[in-house]
């Protein structure tokens, strides 16, 4: 017979918790980590090893100097003041080397010269486009040197320099007098002297009474 105490809604028993996408998903994530840990304990790397990948040591700006100052032919004590004394040591031996390797001008002649100036990068870039880039009579190496060396803005003196003598058929040297002061050019040209600026006249003192 029918048991009137049983229930046609009741309801379904849970599923298994193994069996759920959570359970699945947990249980796959820890068997990653445990995985991955396993890997890192295996690697022997030393912590040092370490720390040198992740941080490299810097250059010494001072070792740098001295070891291209020396490869551009100063010497040892010569390269040793000039770097302890600048303020920025890669700058001033930079210059030297990039003049002495690109040009028949030796480091040491170089390097005095960039010890001189506000600006050695641009003093060393001055003196290689003016050797390498003039289409007119070279002039001496050293008499570059020298006109990159009294002009204020080194570059722009270059640009004057290399451009004049695209078009102009005058020697590299007179280009370069001229890029440095242009109003004696022209007076030297001209056969006349330069102007002098006037003179300011001091009225003689008023007499005592």
């Amino acid at each position: 017979m029918h048991n009137p105490n049983f229930s046609r809604t009741s309801s379904p028993k849970p599923a298994p918790t193994g069996s759920s996408p959570t359970a699945r998903w947990i249980l796959a994530f820890g068997t990653q980590l445990a995985a991955l840990g396993l890997l890192a304990t295996a690697l022997p790397i030393s912590p040092a090893s370490a720390i040198t990948i992740r941080f490299p040591r810097s250059r010494n700006p001072y070792r740098v100097c001295a070891l291209e100052l020396i490869e551009a032919g100063v010497g040892a004590d010569a390269a040793a003041a000039a770097c302890a004394d600048a303020l920025r040591p890669r700058d001033i031996s930079k210059c030297a080397l990039q003049i002495n390797r690109k040009t028949n001008i030796s480091g040491v002649e170089a390097l005095s010269s960039c010890r001189r100036v506000r600006r050695p990068n641009e003093l060393a870039s001055c003196v290689v486009n003016i050797n390498g880039k003039s289409r007119t009579q070279p002039a001496a190496p050293l008499v570059v040197l020298d006109g990159c060396r009294r002009s204020l803005l080194p570059q722009q003196f270059a640009e004057c320099v290399v451009g004049l003598s695209g078009r102009l058929d005058f020697p590299t040297d007179r280009l370069i007098a001229t890029c440095l002061d242009p109003r004696d050019s022209v007076s030297q040209l001209d056969g006349r002297p330069a102007p002098t600026p006037p003179v300011e006249l001091i009225p003689p003192p008023s007499p005592l009474n």
